[in-house]
């Protein structure tokens, strides 16, 4: 779906790289570890990356690149605000689990990066997130939202929700991406309460 998949051997080490992050942790996995997985020597791999920190930037850079390029083709095929935000829920959650190491290491491992190039990657966050924010306008002003909601917790809350699935999501799950981006999606709609317990704390 997206060219997070490898296609040359720079590819293939970020990818493989991201493996070992997840399985092993970024600090417990070497240059030698990542060289031996690939059957390649440290040597070679210096060619393509000068460091472990240069790999795990284009780990997180390439995410984030590539969930924001989906989303947003997702967003174009829709006219409404629901359905917008419908499919970028659904988007994001497929390709997050599709990808499930580059997800994770995105996650857990932000704080491995040095100060500069962790600025890159938080700009590049909060530019995803922006548009986040920008759907959730359009369905506040659509209407759809109370007024007093407050879009900055509800995109904090919707964000961790999804962004947790990585960690515990099976494929021999009871429900699929698709069905749990849709469940919490009707959470935020219609929320949790039945008409009757609306009334009781309403009393």
């Amino acid at each position: 779906m997206l060219p997070i998949k490898p296609t040359n051997r720079q590819q293939e080490i970020i990818a493989e790289s991201a493996r070992l992050f997840r399985e092993q942790g970024y600090l417990a996995t070497s240059i030698r570890d990542i060289s031996e997985a690939m059957g390649m020597t440290s040597a070679a791999l210096y060619y393509h990356f000068k460091n472990k920190e240069e790999i795990l930037l284009e780990i997180m850079r390439l995410s984030l690149h590539n969930l924001r390029e989906a989303v947003q083709t997702a967003v174009a095929s829709q006219t409404t605000p629901w359905g917008q935000l419908r499919v970028a829920l659904q988007t994001h959650l497929a390709i997050s689990l599709e990808y499930q190491d580059f997800a994770i290491v995105l996650l857990k491992d932000l704080r491995h990066l040095s100060a500069d190039q962790r600025m890159n990657v938080v700009a590049a966050r909060d530019a995803y997130e922006d548009m986040w924010q920008g759907l959730l306008e359009a369905c506040q002003a659509a209407g759809l939202f109370r007024p007093e909601v407050d879009l900055d917790l509800l995109r904090l809350l919707t964000f961790g929700a999804l962004n947790l699935v990585v960690t515990w999501y099976k494929p021999e799950g009871k429900l699929g991406p698709e069905a749990i981006a849709d469940a919490f999606l009707d959470f935020i709609g219609r929320g949790v309460l039945q008409p009757e317990g609306v009334l009781a704390l309403m009393a």
